[in-house]
């Protein structure tokens, strides 16, 4: 995993934290765990969908160091509060920002595979937009370290299988352990495809050296959106119900082809047949970009990523003004190849594949649109591709101190 200077310094405050906060870093591991981001087949996830993902370089990143006793000391770089707790008592209240990491460990500690406690720093460059990418980094970053520092026997398949469930008993059918597998497999300078259905995964080429990400946040914050994905789950589900009363060994939304779909349009109310028309055609989507990115066919891949957005809009009715209009009028602009909203965030926001050359004079005019059509500031960030996660060794620890 390359770290540009920022990086660097983010892993610079985390050891300068530690060491004033705990001591010294030396017996601590270090752990980064990219953000990973959807770009085609999101909400086909629990349809045993196929899905086309990335990890970007904005991180979460864990220096932790065992203990002798079962007391946890966690603190967030930057700050100084410090939340602790027993390894014995996980229950109780709990800062939202630790909730997913206690989980992890009521995991480890029902298996029996941790019985000390440990100090801790926690420091994240992860936009809050990225919603479940984020989520991923966070409990994925957290466990791998855990996994060094108690040299836990434990597979990298478990590993992924315990921030399942972590996450499953938190958020319900909305996670995507599509995310889980790119951050926990993602390749430098790649896109990862995840097939959910056999869990079969592998990275996928890209010119990397002339696309740059750019995301821009809104600020908006989307009113209880794990409700609004909750229903589009719950209508997928009575889609599956209907159509299997129409033909046997129908599985999953995955197993409907269109040309049957439209045999049967006049049995299915409008709601449904939109939500199965999307999850049809996003599958045709990603199988075509799959095609499209063998050939290197940037462009023919960017107008999928697109054409997702406004499926969308249209079939899937996530809907937002803002999205909307980033997405409109990023089409227009030269040097963007694709433009779609970021699906499960809680905030209003989009991702736009750049050429890396156009990225200033992209990020300069979507800004004035943007402000000059909703008077607000928008928030643009610029992201690389990386790696998935990857523990920082002790040598570069010790350059970091230099």
């Amino acid at each position: 995993m390359e770290t540009g200077n920022g990086t660097h310094q983010q892993i610079l405050q985390v050891i300068q934290h530690f060491d004033n906060v705990f001591g010294d870093p030396s017996a601590a591991v270090l752990n980064i765990s990219p953000a990973s981001l959807m770009l085609l087949g999101d909400h086909t996830h629990y349809n045993e969908g196929i899905l086309i993902s990335a990890c970007i370089d904005k991180y979460w990143i864990f220096l932790i160091r065992k203990r002798k006793d079962d007391e946890i000391y966690i603190t967030s770089a930057g700050t100084n509060e410090i939340e602790n707790f027993s390894l014995k008592n996980l229950d109780g209240d709990n800062k939202d920002s630790f909730k997913l990491l206690k989980g992890i460990l009521k995991h480890l500690r029902e298996f029996g595979l941790i019985k000390s406690g440990f100090d801790c720093v926690v420091s994240s460059t992860v936009p809050e937009c990225l919603g479940l990418g984020s989520y991923a980094a966070h409990q994925i970053g957290f466990l791998n370290a855990l996994k060094k520092i108690y040299n836990l026997s434990i597979d990298e398949e478990r590993l992924l299988n315990i921030v399942r469930k972590n996450e499953f008993g938190e958020i319900g059918k909305i996670s995507n352990v599509a995310h889980h597998y790119t951050v926990q497999y993602g390749k430098e300078k790649k896109l990862f495809f995840t097939d959910l259905r056999t869990y079969a995964h592998k990275s996928l080429p890209l010119r990397d050296d002339k696309y740059s990400i750019v995301i821009c946040d809104t600020s908006e914050k989307i009113v209880d959106p794990q409700k609004i994905c909750n229903e589009r789950i719950e209508e997928c589900e009575i889609g599956v119900k209907g159509l299997r009363l129409y033909i046997w060994g129908i599985k999953s939304l995955r197993d409907v082809e269109m040309e049957f779909l439209h045999k049967h349009l006049h049995m299915l109310p409008r709601r449904i047949f939109s939500r199965i028309l999307y999850n049809v055609k996003e599958k045709k989507r990603t199988e075509e970009a799959l095609r499209g990115l063998k050939r290197k066919t940037m462009d023919e891949f960017g107008k999928l990523v697109t054409q997702s957005h406004w499926s969308l809009v249209e079939d899937y009715d996530l809907s937002f003004e803002e999205n909307n209009f980033l997405v409109k009028e990023s089409s227009k602009i030269n040097g963007v190849i694709s433009s779609k909203t970021i699906s499960c965030s809680p905030i209003r926001s989009t991702f736009h594949l750049v050429q890396s050359d156009k990225v200033e004079e992209y990020t300069n005019t979507i800004k004035k649109l943007y402000e000059n059509k909703f008077h607000s500031q928008l928030k643009t960030y610029v992201v690389k591709l990386t790696g998935g996660v990857k523990k920082i060794s002790h040598k570069e620890i010790e350059f970091s101190l230099q």
